[in-house]
C-alpha cells in the first residue's frame, strides 16, 4: 500500500502535540507501507526540502500565504484558516503532484483537505486532530466576527467530511461528535487515540532521576508534580486550578510544581502558589528529564476536544498520574493505571502518593505510536480491500 499524507505543519522534530501525533502515526504506517508525506511550512522555514526520517519520505512545501494569514489572525482581523484554507485549496493540485507515484491512500488534515478532491482512485482519508468547529469555539483566536467565522469553519469541516471516504478521529468521543455535528456515517469513522513515543520515553534508570533533579535544582526531599501543556485555553484554565486550588491544599514537606511548555508563558519561576515552589520551563526540547525529576504527572484539564497526549507520556516515563475525568477521554483502558479525581481532590491524591511510586499500566503498550500507526494501516488496508470487493461485485468505488 502506498500512502500519500498531507500535514498543515512540520512534523520533525515532533515538538507539539499535533506534530507528535502525525509523526507517530506516519512512522507507524511506514513500518509496512510506502509512506510519503508533504508538510506545509512557512517560506523561511530552516528545514531541508526533503529528507527520509523513520522510514517516511518527508517533503517540506513552502508557501508565502502562511505568513500574512498568521499576521491577520494576530491582528484580530480574521482567523488563520480563512486565508490559509483558501490558499491551500488553490494550490492543492500542485501540492499533490509533489509526492511521487500513484497512491492507494491519500490522507490529509483539514488544512490541506483540498488534496482529497484530486485523489482519483485512492482511498480519501480526512485526519481530524479535533472536531475543529468545537476546538475553535473553545480555543480559537479572538477575531472580529468570531461567531460568523465559527460557522464558516463548521461548513468547511462538514464539506471535508463529505468528500472523505474515511474520517480518522483521536477518540470515540470525537467520532460520535462528527456524526452528531456533520452527519458522518459511523461506518466511515476510525478512532485512533493519541499515544506516546516508545522510541524516546522510558522510566528513569540508574542515575537518570538524580541527574534530572539536580539539573532543576531540586532537593532530595522535594515532592514534585509536573504539568505539561501548550498555550491553549483549557491548559491555562488547568494551570489556574493548580495554582489557586490545588497548591493551597497540598500539604506536608517541600512542594514543587514544574510547569513545562507553552502554558508556562507569562509564568515566572518562583510564582507564589500558596507554599508550593513553581518552576516554569517554556522552551523544553526534551521533556524526558523533566518527567524523570518529578514524582507525579498532573492533568487538571476540564475542557478541550481530542485527547491529552501528556497522559500516556507521563505513564510511559514512569510517573503516577492524577487526571480529571475529562482528561481521561480517549484512554478508557488506562483508567486502572491512573488516579481520576476532580481538581478539588488533586491535593489529597498528591498527599497519598508513596515516594518513588511507579504505575502498573499493562494497557500502555497498545498506545505506542508505532503500534497505533500500524493499527491505522491495517484499518485502511481493510477498507481498500472491502472497496475492491464491492467494485468486483458491481458496487460503487
Amino acid at each position: 500500500m502506498i500512502v500519500h499524507g498531507f500535514a498543515g505543519n512540520d512534523l520533525h522534530p515532533p515538538r507539539t502535540g499535533a506534530s507528535q501525533r502525525l509523526f507517530g502515526l506516519y512512522r507507524g504506517l511506514a513500518r509496512a507501507h510506502e509512506t510519503h508525506l508533504l508538510a506545509l511550512v512557512p517560506n523561511r522555514h530552516p528545514g531541508a526540502a526533503r529528507e527520509t526520517v523513520a522510514g517516511i519520505d518527508l517533503v517540506r512545501h513552502r508557501e508565502w500565504f502562511t505568513s500574512p494569514a498568521w499576521h491577520l489572525e494576530r491582528a484580530g482581523i480574521a482567523p488563520m484558516f480563512a486565508l490559509a484554507l483558501a490558499g491551500h485549496g488553490l494550490r492543492a493540485r500542485a501540492m499533490a503532484a509533489r509526492l511521487p507515484g500513484t497512491s492507494d491512500v491519500v490522507m490529509a488534515d483539514l488544512a490541506l483537505a483540498g488534496v482529497l478532491r484530486h485523489a482519483r482512485g485512492a482511498l480519501r482519508v480526512l485526519h481530524a486532530h479535533n472536531v475543529e468547529f468545537d476546538h475553535f469555539l473553545s480555543a480559537g483566536p479572538a477575531v472580529l466576527g468570531r461567531a460568523r467565522w465559527a460557522e464558516r469553519l463548521r461548513a468547511l469541516e462538514r464539506a471535508a467530511c463529505d468528500v472523505a471516504d474515511v474520517v480518522v478521529t483521536a477518540s470515540d468521543e470525537d467520532a460520535a461528535r462528527m456524526t452528531a455535528l456533520h452527519g458522518v456515517d459511523p461506518g466511515r469513522l476510525i478512532a485512533i487515540p493519541n499515544g506516546w513515543d516508545e522510541l524516546g520515553l522510558h522510566p528513569p534508570a540508574g542515575d537518570e532521576r538524580a541527574r534530572a533533579r539536580a539539573a532543576l535544582g531540586l532537593a532530595a526531599d522535594d515532592r514534585v508534580a509536573v504539568f505539561v501543556g501548550s498555550d491553549v485555553p483549557h491548559n491555562r484554565d488547568g494551570l489556574r486550578l493548580l495554582l489557586d486550588e490545588v497548591a493551597p491544599r497540598w500539604t506536608g514537606g517541600s512542594r514543587v510544581l514544574v510547569v513545562a511548555g507553552g502554558v508556562a508563558r507569562g509564568l515566572a519561576t518562583g510564582t507564589p502558589a500558596a507554599g508550593a515552589r513553581v518552576i516554569a520551563l517554556t522552551d523544553v526540547p526534551d521533556l524526558l528529564p523533566v518527567f524523570h525529576a518529578a514524582d507525579a504527572g498532573v492533568n487538571p484539564v476540564a475542557g478541550g476536544s481530542g485527547s491529552n497526549v501528556k497522559l500516556p507520556a507521563y505513564l510511559a516515563a514512569g510517573l503516577p498520574v492524577i487526571t480529571t475525568p475529562h482528561g481521561l477521554r480517549g484512554y478508557a483502558p488506562l483508567a486502572g493505571a491512573v488516579t481520576v479525581a476532580e481538581p478539588s481532590g488533586f491535593a489529597a491524591a498528591l498527599d497519598t502518593l508513596a515516594p518513588g511510586a511507579r504505575p502498573h499500566a499493562p494497557a500502555l503498550a497498545a498506545y505506542a505510536w508505532g503500534a497505533l500507526g500500524a493499527r491505522l494501516g491495517d484499518a485502511l488496508a481493510a477498507r481498500i480491500g472491502a472497496r475492491g470487493h464491492a467494485v468486483a461485485a458491481g458496487g460503487r468505488a
